[in-house]
């Protein structure tokens, strides 16, 4: 089947929101008593659960340092949050093709939301969901498959694309094609080791990719 359907990550993806994560990280940690970290020891947890960082920094029981860092985040994440290079082009582009575009992210739905409206993104962004609506997130696929029920498309007419080992392992699971693209936040090594479908260096790459599918598809 011809690809008409494209499912974005956020973080790393898209968007760097990395400033707010890492000031609401080190709020948290704060209020806890504990000591701060560096943005680069807080960067290659962007993109992941919440739940798999904190233990790396501290002993401190997750559900306050996360009711601390969501008050923060509440603040920072969305007005900190820039698109990253070629996304806008590359969405825009690809809308006027006739693309239906979501995002599934484990960033929470008024975050998303949040950063759709700062960036005029309603006319693109067909639907989303957050990683506060399924009880697991990426790699599970519960909300890829989320995301394909808003969209109302099917698996093999849709295509993946993120920079985490997360995004490619949910898409595999599903299974949906997937579309690896270099991550800001670095992890590059272990992106490539996920065996993603297609590797490509910049989001503006992926156009490319999706006229290749389509040529297999005819």
């Amino acid at each position: 089947m011809r690809v008409k359907y494209i499912i974005f990550d956020l973080d790393g993806t898209l968007i760097d929101s990395s400033d707010g994560v890492v000031a609401a990280v080190n709020y948290s940690l704060r209020q806890m008593g504990q000591p701060e970290r560096t943005a680069d020891d807080i960067k290659p947890f962007i993109g992941y659960s919440l739940r798999l960082m904190y233990p790396s920094f501290t002993d401190v029981p997750y559900e306050e340092l996360h009711r601390h860092f969501q008050t923060k985040a509440a603040e920072t994440v969305v007005s900190s949050t820039v698109v990253l290079p070629g996304v806008e082009d590359t969405l825009r582009d690809l809308a006027a093709r006739g693309y239906r575009l979501a995002i599934a992210s484990t960033k929470i739905k008024r975050h998303i939301q949040g950063i759709i409206d700062k960036f005029n993104w309603k006319d693109l962004i067909s639907a989303y969901a957050g990683g506060d609506e399924v009880t697991h997130v990426k790699p599970h696929p519960e909300i890829l498959l989320l995301t394909l029920k808003r969209l109302s498309a099917n698996p093999d007419e849709t295509v993946v694309v993120g920079d985490t080992i997360n995004d490619i392992e949910a898409a595999r699971m599903v299974p949906m094609t997937s579309v690896a693209v270099n991550s800001p936040y670095g992890g590059t090594e272990r992106l490539l080791k996920s065996k993603p479908d297609f590797f490509v260096e910049s989001i503006a790459d992926v156009p490319g990719i999706l006229n290749r599918l389509q040529k297999e598809a005819i």
